[in-house]
């Protein structure tokens, strides 16, 4: 899922919508009054109260973004093996930290100007929480996205793309005898583009579903291909993308919608006319049970009851989770950085604090500057520190706390043999889409005299 930002000015490349469409299917029927059964509600509010404390584990980076070169060490790993309790060590003394975390490069005008756009982007999210500025979904997606994207040859705004996709939508709903007004038919027309194959009524151009982007999915190689508007402009996206374009949508077309939180996933939550909520897994269109989603995401019961997942997460909260994405992904792409990082999950977790992914990573970044820290202080073994620097032994006692958090909200790696069947599964998914691809017939072949 993790993890991301748009325009400066005016910002994607604008490819008309429909110009990259895909293989022609047959058109679908009109809409059918959606049927949602067999699903058991989760009710805001009802999660009941956190677990009592467990021991603590290592925190991970939101959304599996966090590629292996500045994903932390396990800190407990780290520790041990380059701390023991023993002769202090003189490793480290020299004043260039040289250990394994990566830290944000300064002092240039590229820096600055790159600190810059991400410090708009932080004002923005925190003036919309803040209440200083208009809370909107689609407005903040694009302040946050707006760092990592390119402004290459002609641009329109994620607000302009945003507009038309709402457009095919109503025309869609309209075309089909539906009313652009009933809530329940705008989720249809929505969950239609990532379902559907139908025909533009706008353009006239064959709308292709949106499809599940099986290269570089968390954005380890290139962080904008998780952003709203590389989905928007290829028609390809992940767990993160797709689930808040589909938010964006709603809330350009005034209905209801939340997202969701499992492990290193996230999805819509929406009601039906009886207030009973029901899920929709966007990167396949399909709606999904709880019961599903509990099982397949590894979701401990700590995590159920904490309301770290599986739970409804309103507008002001995806704005404040944005802010932690907003961290995440410059510690991705760049390293860390205070108080850059701080303020922005601070800010974050206090709108939020069921968010596990601000509280990762915060123990993350806090992990990174302990060792710093230690590294800068010659390396004196962790049970030396009461005695030898009561600060930084205070800053550890935080650190454990820290971790805790993270453990008393439901986090749990996810068991290597768990890994291995979904990395098997989206293999063969990528496999199955490319044979289908190859098995479609050529145009024919045109000649030119």
């Amino acid at each position: 899922m993790l993890h991301t930002h748009l325009r400066s000015v005016s910002l994607i490349t604008l490819f008309f919508l429909g110009a990259t469409s895909r293989a022609q299917f047959p058109a679908t029927l009109g809409p059918q009054a959606p049927h949602f059964s067999g699903f058991s509600p989760i009710v805001p509010g009802s999660m009941g109260s956190p677990s009592p404390l467990a021991p603590a584990r290592n925190a991970a980076a939101p959304m599996g973004a966090r590629s292996a070169a500045v994903r932390p060490m396990a800190p407990a790993a780290h520790f041990a093996d380059e701390f023991r309790n023993g002769p202090h060590s003189t490793k480290g003394t020299t004043s260039v930290y040289s250990g394994p975390f990566r830290f944000a490069s300064t002092g240039t005008p590229a820096t600055a100007a790159r600190d810059q756009a991400f410090e708009a982007a932080r004002t923005t999210l925190v003036r919309m929480l803040d209440g200083r500025e208009p809370l909107h979904l689609g407005n903040a997606i694009e302040a946050m996205e707006r760092p990592f994207v390119e402004t290459t040859g002609t641009h329109a705004s994620l607000g302009e793309l945003l507009d038309q996709v709402a457009k095919v939508v109503r025309a869609h709903i309209a075309s089909a005898g539906g009313d652009a007004s009933d809530p329940l038919m705008v989720h249809w027309g929505i969950q239609a583009l990532y379902r559907d194959t139908f025909v533009d009524p706008t353009t006239g151009r064959t709308w292709s579903p949106l499809r599940y982007d099986f290269d570089d999915p968390n954005g380890e190689e290139d962080i904008r291909k998780v952003t709203v508007g590389k989905l928007l402009l290829t028609g390809e996206g992940q767990c993160r993308s797709m689930p808040l374009l589909y938010l964006a949508l709603a809330e350009r077309l005034h209905a209801e919608a939340f997202l969701a939180f499992a492990p290193n996933h996230s999805y819509v939550k929406f009601r039906d006319g009886t207030g009973t909520f029901h899920n929709f897994e966007t990167t396949n269109g399909r709606p999904a049970s709880d019961a599903w989603l509990a099982g397949s995401g590894h979701v401990r019961t700590e995590g159920i009851k904490s309301r770290a997942y599986l739970d409804t997460v309103g507008t002001r909260r995806v704005v404040a989770h944005l802010l932690v994405e907003l961290a995440a992904y410059y510690a991705q792409r760049h390293g860390y950085a205070e108080p850059f990082m701080e303020q922005c999950l601070q800010r974050a977790l206090k709108e939020y604090p069921q968010d596990i992914h601000g509280w990762m990573e915060l123990s993350n970044l806090r992990t990174a500057t302990f060792d710093r820290a230690l590294w800068q202080a010659g390396q004196p073994a962790l049970n030396d520190l009461e005695r030898l620097r009561p600060d930084l032994a205070e800053r550890l006692a935080d650190l454990k706390a820290l971790y805790g958090q993270v453990d008393r909200l439901g986090y749990a790696p996810m068991p290597p043999e768990l890994y291995a069947r979904w990395r098997s599964s989206v293999d063969a998914a990528k496999e199955e889409r490319l044979r289908k691809t190859l098995a479609q017939p050529l145009p024919p072949a045109r000649i030119v005299r």
